[in-house]
Parts: structure tokens; C-alpha cells; sequence
């Protein structure tokens, strides 16, 4: 079983605004690190396909794994890029709304 940790983040920012915090979310994973490498083992992000009653008005959505619950603490806490892409957002994309879960997988398929 894995010990890995999958977290999905969805945001709400203004539709002409989805393309600053993409590139937002480029620069952060190109720079994010822990004792100078980096330590999120793989990055995803892009604008929601939007217009379904399911997405609740979110319009981006970033989905990070991490090799361990401590690697996800750092992250929420101490990563200076996490940091940084926040501010980044705060300044250039405003963030009007934002939900996150963690998941470790329990089951996976892939063709």
C-alpha cells in the first residue's frame, strides 16, 4: 500500500485570470524545494472544464503528489514557493474561493 499523498486543490479565480495563475503554477513547480531539491514528486494544474453543476463556480485546479505526510507539512508550512505562488495569486489572480483534500490511494488503474 502507498504512503504517498495525493492533494487536490480546486480555486476560484475571475476567468481572465486563468491563464496568470497557470503560469503562477509553472514557476512554482520548476522552484518548489526542501533541503535545496525538489521534494513533490509530481505537479498538475489547469482552468476547471467549467459550465457543469458539479464544479460550484471553481475554475482551476492543481493536484500535487507527495512521497510522504511530512514532505505535505513542509509544504503547507514551510515551502517558500507555496508561499510565493500564494502571493502571486493575491497580487495578480485573486483567489475568491478555495477547497482542498488529501487523499492516500487505496486502489489505482491505469491503462
Amino acid at each position: 500500500m502507498s504512503t504517498q499523498i495525493t492533494r487536490v486543490t480546486m480555486i476560484k479565480v475571475a476567468p481572465e485570470h486563468l491563464d496568470i495563475a497557470l503560469e503562477g503554477f509553472k514557476t512554482f513547480a520548476q522552484n518548489q524545494q526542501k533541503n535545496g531539491k525538489p521534494y513533490i514528486l509530481s505537479m498538475e494544474a489547469g482552468p476547471i472544464n467549467g459550465g457543469q453543476v458539479k464544479d460550484r463556480g471553481f475554475t482551476f485546479l492543481m493536484k500535487s503528489v507527495f512521497k510522504s505526510q511530512e514532505d505535505m507539512e513542509f509544504y503547507m508550512t514551510k515551502c517558500e514557493g507555496h508561499e510565493a505562488y500564494k502571493v502571486y495569486l493575491k497580487e495578480n489572480a485573486p483567489v475568491t474561493a478555495l477547497q482542498a483534500v488529501t487523499f492516500t490511494p487505496g486502489a489505482s488503474f491505469e491503462i
